[in-house]
């Protein structure tokens, strides 16, 4: 959340042209000074040239040659930490949760000497359980800025590991001692924990990735993470880990993302942008670019870095509050809007909530199943969104409306279903099938772009100065909002029932308004460039 108020060195053009001369024959300028300038002129034509070349003829095979080895390994590496874990326990409480809720009821009554109704217990214990999940997130996504400028996008990720293992202490060994309070305090740090890693991996990705495929890599965190819901939900599933005996297995599994990216995140790159523009360190930057390019024309690209860093070189010592001035102001604006409306979409609401809302329209026991059902959906969806993001005939601006379109009309529909159904529950039992399927299509169009394109649109919005606070405030408006629909949910839904949907409807509609009117579209623009 911290924006740094030193000023930023910036390395000379002739620096920068000595360092990247090498990478290609014909193209090193000369080191007469007569000659710099015209060098450095013909650099930013290029470097002009680069974002403006069309993407009409994009093909698969041109996606996949500018993808490294280093470069996947970086993408597998953070996505894996931060975006799993925000995933595995978005998801590992829903299809458990009436195993848990009756230890906790057994645990109260060892703890304080009466045993409470199960129904109390699910309005308040399981109710704060769920919810301080995003109170943690608030925390992690508050701090995320501050750790990504202070220890760096990779040290700062890996030091969030150390979060996870002592929130995986916490919630694994609190059934062995009978002692419900330690779970509620591990959601609270796993928050924590996933908080930061929503504000960290979309920053990183966004920073080492191509400009051609920088929606696509910043999708694949969306997609690691509806990977991870899925992957929670069948381990929670009765024939597996959703039994009275082995559900504490479910809460130790965060232990293993946090070992596999402990083993790969250390041999990956540090994001050359950070490298560059906040530890003035050029040649490592252009070493590790190297690393992440193909035939990119790495002498353009530094040279846009550098000029980035010329355009932000004196940063102002009022911190945070600079963003909410001059030229930062409209983008913060905009970056909060995004991540409000991703939230206040009621998708929150079909993940938290999704095995009772199909037990309502009448699904009964097979209600985890449907749950499983569109889950798959998700990451079906989220996989078809990565390509169409970075697509010649799409961008940001149209996936966004379109899935947020998608969510208005299916709320609406499936207030209409359930309405149907609740009339005559026998009679009607037909209506239970059309809220399955609309809940799907909810989720489906949720996927789209309004679940994968947030994340990283506020990265492109902003320059590296002031990237970490943004997605800190950004990510906090996130967690925040998360936690209201949350908290206000089962509230609105005791005294609306169906008809709550038709609030979401509300929100989605005047964002649908927002997008189209306000929102710019960043797909092939040079990050920051927004702010001109």
């Amino acid at each position: 959340m911290w924006v740094s108020s030193s000023t930023v060195s910036v390395p000379s053009v002739g620096r920068l042209c000595e360092i990247s001369g090498k990478l290609q024959p014909g193209k090193r300028m000369s080191e007469d000074s007569s000659k710099q300038g015209s060098g450095s002129t013909e650099v930013v034509r290029e470097s002009k040239n680069a974002e403006k070349k069309p993407t009409s003829n994009r093909s698969i095979a041109d996606v996949v040659a500018g993808y490294t080895g280093p470069l996947l390994l970086a993408i597998f590496a953070s996505t894996m930490g931060g975006s799993f874990q925000f995933g595995y326990h978005l998801g590992c409480v829903n299809v458990p949760q009436q195993v848990i809720k009756e230890w906790y009821v057994d645990s109260h009554e060892q703890m304080f000497g009466y045993r409470p109704q199960i129904e109390d217990v699910a309005k308040w214990q399981w109710g704060i359980t769920v919810a301080l999940f995003a109170l943690g997130g608030m925390i992690g996504g508050l701090a995320s800025g501050w750790a990504a400028d202070r220890f760096g996008r990779k040290g700062a990720m890996i030091a969030n590991n150390l979060v996870a293992l002592v929130a995986t202490a916490f919630m694994w060994i609190a059934r062995y001692v009978n002692m419900y309070p330690l779970i509620i305090v591990g959601r609270v740090i796993i928050g924590i924990n996933a908080g930061a890693g929503t504000g960290l991996v979309p920053m990183y990705l966004t920073e080492i990735s191509p400009v051609n495929l920088r929606g696509t890599i910043g999708s694949v965190n969306q997609l690691m993470i509806t990977i991870a819901i899925l992957l929670s939900q069948i381990i929670g599933l009765p024939q597996l880990l959703g039994t009275k005996e082995h559900w504490p297995l479910i809460f130790a599994f965060t232990a293993v993302p946090v070992l596999i990216q402990l083993c790969t995140l250390p041999f990956c790159v540090e994001s050359p942008k950070y490298t560059l523009l906040i530890r003035n360190d050029a040649k490592q930057a252009k070493e590790d670019l190297e690393k992440l390019r193909t035939g990119s024309n790495l002498v353009a690209e530094l040279e846009m870095m550098r000029r980035e860093a010329e355009a932000t070189s004196v940063v102002e010592g009022d911190g945070v509050l600079r963003l909410f001035k001059g030229s930062y102001a409209w983008p913060m604006f905009i970056a909060i809007m995004m991540m409000m409306a991703q939230q206040f979409s009621g998708i929150s609401v079909a993940m938290f909530f999704s095995t009772p809302i199909f037990k309502a329209a009448g699904l009964g026991p097979n209600a985890i199943y449907a749950t499983l059902g569109m889950g798959a959906c998700n990451v079906a969806m989220t996989v078809i969104s990565v390509y169409l993001v970075d697509h010649p005939r799409f961008g940001r601006r149209i996936l966004l409306v379109s899935g947020l379109a998608g969510m208005l009309v299916t709320s609406v529909l499936l207030t209409v279903s359930i309405t149907v159904y609740n009339k005559d529950k026998i009679g009607n039992q037909w209506a239970s099938y059309p809220s399955m399927v609309l809940l799907y299509l909810f989720v489906i169009s949720f996927a789209t772009g309004p679940g994968s394109i947030p994340w990283f649109f506020v990265s492109e919005l902003f320059d590296s100065a002031a990237r970490g606070g943004a997605n800190s405030i950004a990510v906090c408006v996130n967690w925040t909002s998360n936690f209201f629909v949350g908290v206000s949910w089962e509230f609105l839904n005791q005294s609306l029932h169906q008809y709550a949907f038709l609030i979401f409807a509300g929100f989605l509609a005047f964002f649908i308004f927002f997008v189209w009117v306000y929102v710019p579209e960043t797909k092939g623009r040079s990050i920051g460039s927004y702010q001109e």
